[in-house]
């Protein structure tokens, strides 16, 4: 397909914003709940490797050391990585909702994978593994293929929010093109994947301007819906992990 994408308003003329800051102490709940996640699922998989992590007091940035053990792509799926309802009750009456509430306006937290509760989920990159990143895309070509995907009953936008959680600066994070959701001249298709028709692309890598954004602790990206972006190779010496979601924003 050639790319017919709007353009939208939000967040900035350059197609993202770092602007959004989340403190210390609730990103230290975002932690806990994802490493109570990693660890009970690791445990459900493999009892002993699961007995080594409490024996080692290994953490989730250090699962590479382990990884080897488990089918990584087999339990690694993202329903096994979208976050309980239990921390959706909780991000609800967190102050980083609050600010994004205050900044963008009324919104719900999309739930594409027909769950019942939103989808807040994680990803986990390990040193020097191609295959745990995902490639360059635009969020909105999703919403294009997926007719499915459940929404509000009244006129919304969307915005896609992504959190470091563990990344190491200028080794690994997310990659994005600044104001690529405004280009018109990108050419992609849709295939089924995974039970789920996915986009793929057809413009090659070389065509863009790609930059990793130096996030740190306390950061959060808002971008684009429209906005290319794909994970980045991590060359670190652990692992990254990432959270990430979407706004539906109500339309005033």
């Amino acid at each position: 397909m050639k790319d017919t994408a709007q353009i939208n308003k939000y967040p900035n003329s350059e197609g993202f914003t770092l602007e959004n800051k989340i403190s210390i102490s609730e990103l230290n709940q975002f932690k806990k709940f994802i490493n109570a996640q990693w660890y009970e699922r690791i445990n459900q998989i493999n009892p002993e490797v699961a007995s080594e992590i409490d024996k080692k007091d290994i953490q989730i940035d250090n699962y590479h050391k382990i990884s080897k053990r488990l089918k990584h792509e087999e339990i690694w799926s993202k329903s096994n990585r979208i976050l309980p309802f239990e921390f959706v009750n909780w991000f609800k009456t967190s102050e980083f909702a609050s600010s994004l509430k205050s900044k963008y306006g009324e919104f719900t937290v999309s739930d594409e994978d027909n769950l019942g509760w939103p989808n807040i989920y994680w990803r986990l990159v390990r040193p020097g593994y191609s295959e745990d990143v995902g490639p360059l895309h635009r969020d909105s070509w999703f919403w294009q293929l997926n007719d499915k995907f459940p929404k509000p009953n009244y006129s919304f936008s969307r915005l896609k929010v992504w959190i470091p959680i563990f990344t190491e600066r200028g080794s690994n994070g997310l990659l994005v093109e600044p104001y690529s959701h405004n280009r018109k001249d990108i050419e992609w298709y849709g295939e089924s994947r995974h039970g789920i028709k996915k986009p793929t692309l057809i413009t090659t890598p070389d065509k863009f301007n790609l930059v990793l954004l130096n996030t740190e602790l306390g950061d959060s990206v808002v971008f684009n819906d429209n906005l290319i972006h794909g994970g980045a190779i991590n060359k670190g010496l652990k692992c990254r992990v990432s959270v990430e979601f979407t706004m539906l924003i109500k339309e005033k």
